[in-house]
């Protein structure tokens, strides 16, 4: 074989590899990793990026089990509409029990427009909360379990929410915070 045709079946050789490994390397970064996805998923208490505690759904949505540590310090806390989950944005619409259990000093909560439901017990351990701000318009629409407010004294307590409420849609949210255990005033003041 001469010295010309060995070059040529090296450079031949050599090229192959380099294509093949390319190749490769393009097919495994193209592959998502087993830990990340793009597509909303159902996992129990995970940790999102700010901290919150949730339990993630397949439709997008999130419960907010517990409010991030840093927050859990604060005097105003304010519950995020939406969080992060390896990568993935999820709409927070449901506020589970004691997921304010750590925040013994708020005494103002403000819970997002995203909010349909508050479950049982879900202000337990927020024991010098005086103000509760809804940010909702369909706030007569959102389900509150009995027993929400358990633990906490509500007979000094103001739920601020928009003034935009009807008469019709104020008396029924009025009704279920009763029902909820809710005993303080409401207030339409909120823009």
């Amino acid at each position: 074989m001469t010295m010309k045709k060995m070059v040529k079946k090296v450079l031949a050789c050599a090229l192959a590899a380099v294509l093949t490994v390319g190749a490769a390397g393009s097919a495994m970064a193209a592959t998502s990793s087993p830990t990340t996805s793009t597509k909303p998923v159902a996992k129990p208490n995970v940790t999102a990026t700010n901290g919150s505690k949730v339990d993630t759904k397949k439709d997008g949505t999130a419960t907010m089990n517990k409010i991030p540590a840093a927050q859990a310090k604060k005097k105003q806390v304010t519950v995020s509409s939406t969080v992060t989950v390896n990568g993935v944005k999820y709409k927070v619409t449901t506020v589970d029990a004691r997921a304010f259990l750590k925040a013994t000093k708020a005494t103002t909560i403000t819970l997002p427009a995203t909010i349909t439901k508050i479950n049982k017990n879900a202000f337990t351990g927020a024991k010098k909360l005086k103000t509760l701000k809804f940010k909702s318009k369909k706030v007569a629409s959102m389900t509150i379990q009995k027993g929400a407010f358990k633990g906490l004294s509500t007979k000094k307590m103001t739920i601020r929410v928009s003034k935009s409420l009807t008469k019709k849609q104020y008396n029924r949210l009025v009704k279920k915070l009763k029902a909820a255990g809710f005993k303080g005033k409401v207030k339409k003041n909120l823009a």
